[in-house]
């Protein structure tokens, strides 16, 4: 048999393997209503396992009232409910009291901030409130590109080595090897000195700084940011030692009493699920 139709083969039963798995039926928790007009309270869809914790821990920063909506996973994947509030189907999912659904955690930490926090505590701060605040070092321009650079780069490394720990992962046996050796390959020529020069650039900015914007408290940019870096903790097992204002930085983050909160509210946060052996 040709190679190419050697692969096709193996492709063809790697993908039968994966859709003729039991599929879970999500759980949803309506438990405190749906967000809507007459409560005036904004809802969460929350995904387990994945960037849906960081709305959550901010949702628990600001101190509001809002509903939570929980949704597991099928075979690793967003449910379909998802598709029934947002066409991406995708998690996070904020739901306004007018009605308005807003998707992706940027977005929807932007929403949240300009909408509920009237004291300003995870605000960049400007000059005219705070004379103590460095705007010159901390201006928005830095912010955008720190923005980018979580978005793009950091995040497409780090989705290309777990997608490569995926494939391998659950590859069929006679080419599981092949798999992880080319992942291991891809990696030492190419993705972890890319994620490396990534977390050395966000360790430098955060020189002289608790948090991004050199503020006290986290702002939209380490809401955002978080998911990233605990991605490559969870996802990748990045060393986070080898970038110690980054592990600082990470550990003020989930030492705070919102984020231990919303992960007991939640229902789960492990980012290494996509590990585990299809059965």
């Amino acid at each position: 048999m040709p190679g190419s139709l050697v692969f096709n083969q193996i492709q063809r039963l790697w993908i039968l393997k994966l859709y003729s798995l039991p599929r879970n039926i999500p759980t949803v928790d309506r438990s405190r209503g749906m967000g809507t007009m007459e409560n005036s309270k904004p809802t969460l869809h929350y995904l387990q396992n994945s960037g849906s914790q960081q709305s959550l821990w901010l949702l628990e920063e600001l101190g509001i009232e809002y509903d939570l909506v929980l949704h597991i996973r099928e075979t690793g994947r967003a449910p379909a409910a998802l598709k029934d509030t947002h066409p991406l189907g995708k998690a996070p999912q904020l739901v306004t009291s007018s009605g308005r659904v807003i998707a992706e955690r940027s977005a929807i930490a932007f929403y949240l901030i300009e909408t509920y926090d009237s004291e300003g505590r995870f605000k960049v701060p400007s000059p005219e409130l705070d004379p103590d605040w460095n705007s010159n070092d901390n201006d928005k321009f830095r912010e955008e590109q720190l923005f980018s650079l979580a978005l793009t780069a950091l995040n497409q490394f780090i989705t290309m080595d777990i997608t490569f720990g995926v494939f391998a992962n659950h590859a069929p046996f006679l080419v599981r090897q092949l798999m992880q050796g080319l992942k291991w390959g891809f990696g030492k020529l190419y993705l972890d000195a890319e994620i490396d020069n990534c977390f050395k650039v966000l360790d430098a900015e955060l020189e002289g700084r608790e948090y991004f914007n050199g503020t006290k408290s986290p702002t939209r940019l380490d809401f955002v940011m978080q998911w990233y870096v605990d991605s490559a903790v969870q996802g990748v097992r990045l060393d986070l030692s080898l970038y110690p204002r980054v592990k600082e930085w990470f550990e003020r983050c989930i030492s705070r009493d919102a984020w231990k909160r919303a992960v007991k509210k939640g229902n789960g946060y492990d980012l290494e699920f996509w590990k585990m052996k299809m059965r």
